[in-house]
């Protein structure tokens, strides 16, 4: 059974980036090197990145994520079973900016991994494919 806070939509809404995240990440960044194997390419990838997460430390900063704005109105309309026309108006919101903690550091990080890899002789071939098993 889903506890009802699950269903809510901020909770929904605050992890779906998260989600997305997670999914983009799937679509792993292919490092070649000639000679080795996909595994071998894989377990240095995962080195580099725990090498580069103890090297440099989050840095989080508390900061706009989404800017403010004004959400439009809306207007729904029936017919009714008389045949007249019902409408029914909302006025427009205002939707206030989103703030949230950011880690400044992660361009650094995907640095120092992307340098950890290169040194190792490995050079950036783009994105892999999404695998699902």
């Amino acid at each position: 059974m889903i506890p009802p806070c699950l269903l809510r939509y901020h909770f929904v809404m605050r992890f779906l980036p998260l989600a997305l995240a997670l999914l983009l990440a799937a679509c792993a960044e292919r490092w070649e090197k000639p000679g080795t194997t996909e595994a071998e390419s894989d377990a240095a990838q995962s080195a580099c990145t725990a090498q580069a997460a103890e090297k440099i430390a989050p840095a989080m900063v508390w900061m706009q994520v989404q800017p403010a704005y004004w959400e439009p109105g809306e207007r729904h309309c029936w017919t009714g079973a008389n045949g007249a026309t019902y409408c029914r108006s909302s006025p427009p919101r205002w939707r206030p900016p989103v703030f949230d903690w950011v880690d400044v550091n992660i361009p650094a990080r995907r640095e120092a991994r992307a340098q950890c890899l290169q040194e190792q002789g490995f050079s950036y071939q783009g994105l892999r494919p999404l695998r699902l098993f």
